[in-house]
């Protein structure tokens, strides 16, 4: 299908005044390239979007991680969050006849679609573990949870478990 009769049908649409016409069709466009956009998406690991729901998922799969290492025994983590994160949903924007315009998400399969998940800024992270009495294991500790986390080492503090020494 050539792209010059489909100008031309839309310019003599235009021209015919059948600005209804005109958006359905656009609208049809903006669903099937949300469609073809998830279908090449891929799977996206599914995070809840509350900020403690967020902070308890990542606390608990680290805490999982870093008590693997060697030394550091049983671990806690706790990790603070600033906000809630954010989703970038696609957006359509419909014209009436009147020149009213309205604007609505975009739907694929009864679900939004969503262009970009922004998760919560991460703004501390504690990490309690019982072999943190060795300077080596908290250098271990401090390193992954700042490289799994993409943070500063500034911003997580490691201490002692008590009744461990």
């Amino acid at each position: 299908m050539s792209g010059r009769p489909v100008l031309a049908k839309l310019k003599e649409k235009l021209k015919g005044g059948k600005v209804l016409e005109i958006v359905v069709v656009l609208i049809l466009a903006v669903v099937v390239l949300g469609a073809v956009y998830s279908m090449l998406g891929g799977k996206q690991e599914q995070a809840t979007s509350a900020p403690d729901g967020y902070a308890q998922t990542l606390e608990r799969q680290l805490a999982s991680v870093l008590s693997g290492i060697d030394g550091a025994g049983e671990v806690d983590v706790f990790v603070s969050v600033v906000s809630e994160g954010e989703k970038i949903v696609a957006m359509e924007t419909t014209v009436d006849a009147d020149g009213n315009t309205t604007s609505s998400p975009v739907l694929v399969g009864g679900n939004v679609v969503v262009l970009e998940e922004r998760f919560p800024e991460i703004t501390g992270v504690l990490i309690v573990a019982e072999g943190a009495e060795s300077v080596l294991v908290r250098i271990r500790l401090l390193e992954a949870a700042a490289s799994v986390l993409d943070i500063p080492q500034s911003k997580i503090k490691i201490y002692t478990k008590a009744g461990t020494h």
